[in-house]
């Protein structure tokens, strides 16, 4: 699986990983939610295009879209090598099942995956997981679990939920997976005029650091998403030397655990700038 010096599994989407903190963790499930036309087909082809195009396997599920209709939504973002990928056995698209129940899932469909998935060098998109799960109640939640277990064994995935028209985002069939999921990302038409119609925000990355705020983005033919706002986030990123913080803030003695989580602190780049992070380090100490 491609993967990063910083062991993580790069998502293909142009200006995302570096609000993720490096990438996606492997072996991970990660929700992508957003009402039709924001993108989220195209998210998960590009997902599984940056594995494809490292030697890794692609399993593409779908409920919504046959496979036709997979590769004209590809064709008409310029990806013709996916008609390449798909022919070789590269890329499996299963848009066969008729499942009505989640119940059912460890029937076809969770046999199709896995009797595919022959290692960790494989991307899985299930897309989109929102009529398996219509009427999903809490007491199903560990259903749910358990097929995202399975998933995380099998690979990396991404998957698709589809916003209520209403905008209620309390309902079970989105609650239940959010939750379980390792990341959720949320992508939104708010029609504001052409260069901030659509944005990202990143609602949660389970063990890991990620930016917060609301980002920009653009489908762009041939490159499909495009994310606007990582150089904001190198750019504030921070290396700190600890000790040189502790005599600006003019402490002498600090708790021996505040300390060791300073350190922790500031081991690696931090994406804030010298000024936050000192304010930051005045307020732990201060209540420590």
């Amino acid at each position: 699986m491609m993967i990063n010096k910083d062991g993580r599994v790069k998502t293909g989407i142009f200006g995302l990983d570096e609000l993720l903190g490096g990438g996606y963790c492997p072996n991970t499930v990660n929700i992508v939610l957003g009402s039709a036309g924001v993108g989220k087909t195209i998210f998960a082809l590009q997902f599984l295009l940056k594995g494809l195009e490292n030697d890794e396997k692609g399993i593409f599920v779908s409920f919504d879209m046959d496979e036709r209709r997979i590769i004209d939504l590809a064709l008409s973002m310029g990806w013709d090598e996916v008609v390449d990928y798909i022919d070789e056995g590269k890329l499996l698209v299963g848009s066969n099942f008729h499942v009505e129940d989640i119940v059912y899932l460890n029937s076809d469909l969770l046999d199709f995956i896995l009797s595919n998935a022959s290692n960790d060098k494989v991307r899985i998109v299930v897309d989109s997981f929102t009529p398996l799960i219509a009427s999903l109640s809490f007491e199903m939640r560990k259903d749910v679990n358990w097929f995202f277990s399975k998933l995380r064994e099998a690979g990396t995935s991404v998957v698709t939920l589809e916003e209520p028209l209403d905008g209620n985002l309390n309902n079970p069939s989105i609650t239940v997976p959010v939750f379980l999921g390792d990341s959720v990302i949320h992508l939104e038409n708010i029609g504001y005029g052409e260069a901030f119609n659509r944005t990202l925000r990143i609602i949660k990355h389970r063990g890991s650091w990620h930016a917060e705020g609301i980002f920009p983005y653009r489908i762009l033919r041939g490159l499909g998403i495009v994310v606007e706002g990582s150089a904001y986030v190198e750019e504030r990123k921070t290396k700190v030397d600890l000790e040189d913080v502790l005599r600006e803030v003019d402490k002498k003695e600090i708790d021996p655990v505040v300390l060791r989580r300073l350190k922790k602190l500031t081991e690696d780049e931090i994406p804030i700038s010298k000024e936050e992070l000192i304010k930051i380090i005045k307020r732990v100490i201060e209540c420590s």
